[in-house]
């Protein structure tokens, strides 16, 4: 009689491996597995609406705007937008792995594939809420330069202006004298001041994405399991990651729940509200022209994409990565307390995001009361060299 399992210690464990090896390996040398499992009509149709509307249509939209702040030289806010464009594509080519996971309930794919997915799928997923909490206080921090800035402006003109009604009184050479030390300290301030680095921010989301990743790079592995529910059922592939003992597995979810879904929601939240509220303050406020960036255009960006990873990717940290941490060191799939259509149906809108947010941003760009100057065509240049 077989040896019913299902955690990752029963898997590991030399008495289980040994009974179910050779079925093991059996089981994947088979290079026909994904033929057997057949191949529906709708799940085809499915497939090729999915990878044409959302995954085809989204890397090119991404790689549009990608082109467009790259020629555009820009910097600030817009250099979060473009490493978030990154982010996107990589997502969006990592999609069509999950995609057949869910909808074959089952791991088709090689060992390697399940690697580069639960890897690359952590690293996105932790870069992508990163780099929008970092665009939030990036807008919120250029909103306070610009405040202190226009501050500074009326301090210095209420200074200049009684200086002039000192000069009246006394001297001019001393009135002058005082006024230029003004100018020249008002004039090194704002040099300095004018922008936000944003290098180190975007570095330190890299840096992290990565470290999220690295074990699944290393310890992401297929686990067969056999369905307990009847006999004679073909066992059921998980693409997870492997831990060698309970209190590695009790780290590793507790960074994940750290680091994954507590930390970035409470970020996002309060910077999100941070910048509405920056957002409504600024309608009356002129911005200085020491200001490089735009910053009234960088606060509507955050918002709108902290909005739309909260209406299109909240659920996947509270609906299928917290519950497979909870549920461990039970293997599980992807959003393990929802039945198989609406697993499906929140994953598709996850992966939406990556096709929305290009889409929007092209939009709020190529608007003219946003001032932003970007070009997302090619243009030809007539007329110049002499021909016609």
């Amino acid at each position: 009689m077989d040896d019913d399992y299902t955690s990752v210690e029963d898997y590991l464990s030399n008495e289980v491996y040994l009974t179910h090896t050779n079925d093991y390996e059996d089981h994947l040398s088979n290079t026909s597995y994904s033929e057997v499992i057949g191949q529906d009509p709708v799940e085809l149709i499915f497939l090729y609406v999915f990878n044409t509307v959302i995954v085809a249509s989204g890397i090119v939209l991404n790689l549009v705007l990608i082109k467009g702040i790259v020629g555009a030289k820009s910097s600030g806010a817009l250099l979060f937008v473009l490493q978030i464009a990154l982010v996107d594509v990589l997502t969006l080519l990592v999609s069509n792995w999950e995609m057949y996971y869910k909808l074959r309930q089952t791991w088709i794919f090689s060992t390697e594939h399940c690697t580069l997915y639960s890897g690359l799928e952590s690293f996105t997923s932790v870069a992508i809420v990163y780099f929008i909490v970092g665009l939030n206080f990036h807008s919120i921090s250029s909103y306070n330069l610009a405040v202190d800035l226009a501050k500074n402006a009326l301090t210095t003109q209420d200074a200049e202006s009684a200086t002039e009604s000192l000069t009246e009184e006394n001297s001019y050479e001393v009135a002058t004298d005082t006024i230029s030390q003004k100018r020249s300290l008002t004039i090194d301030y704002r040099y300095k001041k004018r922008r936000i680095c944003v290098r180190f921010p975007i570095l330190l989301v890299w840096f992290i994405a990565a470290s999220e990743s690295l074990p699944l790079f290393l310890f992401a592995d297929i686990t067969a399991i056999t369905p307990t529910s009847g006999a004679g059922q073909q066992p059921k592939q998980y693409c997870t990651e492997l831990t060698s003992s309970m209190v590695n597995h009790n780290i590793v979810s507790f960074m994940v729940i750290v680091i994954r879904i507590i930390l970035p929601t409470v970020a996002l939240v309060i910077t999100l509200i941070q910048a509405v509220i920056k957002f409504y303050r600024g309608k009356h406020f002129t911005q200085p022209d020491e200001i490089e960036e735009n910053v009234a255009f960088s606060l509507k960006v955050s918002i709108f994409l902290s909005l739309s990873y909260a209406i299109f990717s909240i659920q996947r940290l509270f609906g299928s990565v917290l519950q497979e941490m909870l549920l461990q060191p039970n293997i599980v799939p992807k959003y393990p307390v929802f039945s198989p259509f609406v697993g499906i149906s929140l994953t598709v809108l996850h992966y939406s995001a990556s096709f929305i947010r290009p889409l929007v941003i092209i939009v709020m760009c190529k608007q003219k009361n946003n001032n932003v100057d970007i070009i997302f065509t090619c243009h030809t240049r007539s007329g110049q060299d002499g021909t016609d």
